[in-house]
């Protein structure tokens, strides 16, 4: 079996789902709160969506996709002017070795950012492709499955009022989660008030669903380590699961200062990119969860490294965003106690543009749990009307 021809198709949609594009108008900490022209949403500075499937065919005809992020447009001309010359011809099933070349003859450009997405979308093909080549699900070729089911958290509650927050909350209980993520409205610049704007936020919260639901709560990179140490010391009667990305993801040390500051735990890592940067943060002591995302960080054959080093570490691995591949790799590591989901909150509505599904045969969560069906490779289709 060989490689004999790869495809890129686009589509202006994220890959995170209505809540990426609704997240542009909501409000939300980010790292370009410090500047006054991008501080009211995240639109005001954030690409627009967009994402990439990869399609890779063998010469019997099999064909195995992948995915990632593509907001700049970026995937085609990597592939087209240089990747796809490592992967012409070659043996699909080589995951390894080909992950590896692609790793390598990209060191001078890549090592993180587009590049590696790139990577990732292109290594996800080849165990779709495996899999279906098997006739078995991807979770069976990691090594699964370890659950019958997979638990989901609730992510979203945004600052959007006391009241539609609590009903979003309670809303979310009814729903069957265990779990659920809030979003940080302020950070440094926004003194003291921020402060205590940002406490009312979790304490409503926390109100609303009581004291037996998992609640955490996400700062998107918007706060500096004196900022963090301050925030968290006003959170600790809450109970906090986690907070998530309190700092830019490259400030290792404050991280790891930050976690002796605080008995909160201290997640991130979805801005991360291989097994690299993930023994970094181990390493040193940054985090208590780390959250890779399988469509950024290297696809399933770095992710099974990344997860091995999660176990040996004894460090909790959550990954960032839903996707039929965290639900694959969840169910094929016993170490990954739950992965995040996007419900749409009771206050909104989907927008026109986006009931069209991005893939056809992706398993949605019923009482906080998802169910994966055996099928072949990853068993989802992308939806054609969107791709281009």
């Amino acid at each position: 079996m060989q490689i004999k021809q790869i495809r890129v198709r686009h589509a202006n949609r994220s890959i995170w789902g209505h809540l990426a594009e609704r997240e542009k108008t909501l409000p939300l900490v980010t790292p370009l709160d410090i500047y006054t022209d991008f501080k009211e949403t995240r639109g005001s500075w954030f690409w627009d969506s967009g994402m990439a499937a990869i399609q890779i065919e063998t010469n019997d005809g099999i064909v195995g996709t992948g995915w990632c992020e593509d907001g700049c447009d970026a995937v085609r001309p990597i592939v087209e002017n240089h990747l796809s010359r490592l992967l012409i011809d070659q043996d699909p099933l080589d995951t390894e070795s080909l992950w590896d070349r692609l790793f390598r003859a990209t060191l001078p450009y890549g090592r993180k950012g587009a590049v590696l997405q790139v990577i990732s979308a292109i290594d996800i093909a080849l165990w779709d492709l495996k899999g279906i080549a098997a006739g078995r699900p991807v979770y069976e070729l990691l090594g699964g499955p370890v659950a019958e089911s997979v638990p989901v958290y609730a992510s979203a509650l945004h600052p959007v009022g006391h009241d539609k927050v609590r009903a979003e909350a309670r809303a979310y209980v009814a729903e069957g989660y265990q779990s659920m993520k809030m979003r940080f409205p302020y950070g440094p610049g926004d003194g003291e008030k921020g402060m205590e704007e940002n406490e009312a936020h979790i304490a409503n919260a926390r109100e609303a669903v009581g004291p037996d639901i998992a609640l955490m709560a996400d700062a998107y990179m918007g706060w500096n380590l004196d900022y963090a140490v301050k925030m968290c010391g006003r959170l600790e009667p809450y109970g906090l699961a986690w907070v998530e990305e309190p700092l830019i993801p490259d400030d290792l040390d404050g991280y790891a200062s930050l976690r002796k500051e605080t008995s909160i735990p201290i997640s991130g890592g979805e801005h991360e990119y291989t097994r690299y940067g993930f023994r970094d943060i181990i390493n040193k002591g940054a985090m208590d969860i780390i959250q890779p995302d399988l469509r950024r960080c290297g696809g399933f054959t770095e992710g099974q490294r990344i997860a091995a080093l999660a176990a040996e570490s004894g460090v909790t691995l959550i990954p960032h965003a839903y996707g039929v591949t965290h639900l694959h790799f969840a169910l094929a590591n016993k170490n990954i106690p739950m992965i995040e989901y996007f419900p749409l909150p009771c206050w909104d509505s989907l927008p026109d543009a986006e009931i069209e599904p991005i893939f056809y045969g992706e398993p949605q969560p019923e009482n906080g749990r998802v169910i994966v069906e055996p099928r072949p490779g990853l068993g989802v289709e992308v939806n054609e009307k969107i791709f281009s």
